[in-house]
């Protein structure tokens, strides 16, 4: 018979998808307690079948590949390492977050053991007991066997014991590697992370009219609006700018803008942001496969995740959360703001001298930095013009100085020039798009 809390995810997975889900509503229909209901949502999301969205709540996902590449498994240690399963077979599913080597005394172990861990130990029975006695999956390195008594134990609590050839070090760093990929695709924001699903949404069919359109502004006090056809298909989106020169009878068919730009659940943030810069939008209707209306993306629902992810920790593991440790902000005798980058051997060429193609990287960092710090807005890159003048050691400081040539409302042009100390060694003019909060 299966568990209560198997019970809870089983009852998940038959939620139909953009469905919310409630701990109350789980509690009552299984008839058990809130806690367990909330550890089965939380094991849940952790399967990728459920997420909790801001300003929504929890709600069913579709269960997709996104969610085996967000995710390391016991089952992928044993393909990355070439591991032998000793036994607890059935449990290679389970999910790694992160993992601990088991190198100290058992009691001071037993503080570090949590869930989704990975314990990386030698040939200590009393401490592989210990661990799979926490549930917690165990790799024996350097080869090692283990004792069939350990064995029955893995196989009775379905939790895995592996063997491998390789060192401890060797593991540890093949593990934290594809933890590290793995937590950067963890926070490549897609639009089915933010976006307004379709029962929070206000939209127009093709057969209304401007009548209806007023109407409906006059509840919400919004002005943009998705159209659909009678099969729910987005065939237009309509505002208050198209309404000049109608009457109340006017069709929305007649006055709306055709083929309007949609995004899918499964397209980046970042570049529907860009297309919507370009063609000025405040919102894009989001759609499903047939093209049918699932809900909205607004440039606010945009900001708002800028912002979010822009101090989230998964970042500390992108190129640029490591160019931005390394840059200070700082002030000439004249009051002009420039950035000292620092840099080490991870920059460096194969010649010793500070990458091209990295420092190039780094001035479109400090544009994106000046422009946030100044005028506390968030800008897109549109155009980067770039000359590399000189070459310098990879382990010197370089000042980058970074000034205003114009800004409008939706744009704003920089002249940077990179200096080290006296030597002019590169320079850019870009420019950005700006995300206008409003």
């Amino acid at each position: 018979m299966a568990t209560k809390h198997e019970q809870v995810i089983d009852y998940i997975r038959k939620i139909p998808v953009n469905h919310e889900i409630s701990v109350r509503r789980i509690a009552r229909d299984l008839s058990v307690s809130e806690g367990t209901a909330y550890r089965g949502i939380k094991a849940a999301e952790m399967k990728g079948l459920v997420k909790t969205k801001d300003r929504v709540g929890t709600v069913r996902i579709e269960q997709s590949l996104a969610y085996r590449h967000q995710n390391i498994s016991v089952r992928d240690v044993v393909a990355l390492t070439d591991a032998k399963i000793l036994g607890g077979s059935l449990g290679l599913d389970y999910v790694v977050q992160d993992f601990i080597v088991g190198a100290m005394k058992e009691e001071s172990i037993i503080s570090y053991l949590k869930e989704n861990l990975l314990l990386i130990t030698g040939n200590r029975e009393n401490v592989q007991k210990l661990s799979l006695n926490h549930g917690i999956p165990v790799i024996i390195t350097g080869g090692f066997q283990t004792t069939q008594e350990v064995i029955d134990l893995a196989d009775e609590k379905k939790i895995p014991i592996v063997s491998v050839t390789y060192d401890t070090y060797s593991v540890v760093k093949i593990i934290n590697k594809v933890l590290s990929e793995r937590a950067v695709q963890r926070n490549l924001v897609l639009v089915e992370d933010i976006y307004v699903p379709l029962k929070k949404v206000k939209f127009l069919r093709e057969n209304e009219t401007v009548a209806e359109y007023w109407e409906l502004s006059r509840r919400t006090t919004h002005s943009r609006y998705p159209v659909v056809n009678d099969e729910g298909e987005v065939v237009g989106v309509v505002s208050a700018k198209d309404l000049f020169n109608t009457t109340p009878f006017t069709s929305i068919h007649s006055i709306m803008t055709k083929n309007p730009l949609v995004a899918k659940l499964n397209m980046s943030v970042a570049s529907v942001t860009q297309l919507m810069l370009w063609d000025n939008l405040e919102m894009v209707p989001v759609v499903n496969e047939e093209n049918q209306l699932v809900g909205l993306m607004s440039r606010q629902d945009v900001l708002y995740t800028m912002q979010f992810t822009r101090q989230s920790s998964d970042n500390d593991y992108r190129l640029e959360a490591l160019i931005n440790d390394k840059i200070k902000s700082l002030t000439t005798d004249k009051g002009q703001t420039y950035y000292q980058f620092t840099s080490d051997g991870s920059f460096g060429s194969n010649l010793g001298t500070l990458s091209e193609t990295l420092l190039g990287a780094i001035i479109a960092f400090v544009g994106h930095r000046y422009v946030y710090e100044q005028f506390n807005e968030f800008g897109v890159l549109e155009a980067f013009n770039y000359f590399y003048f000189e070459a310098v050691d990879f382990n010197k400081s370089i000042q980058i100085y970074p000034e205003l040539i114009y800004q409008t409302r939706r744009n704003c042009k920089l002249s940077i020039i990179v200096k080290y100390g006296k030597a002019k060694i590169a320079s850019a003019v870009i420019s950005l798009n700006m995300l206008i909060k409003k």
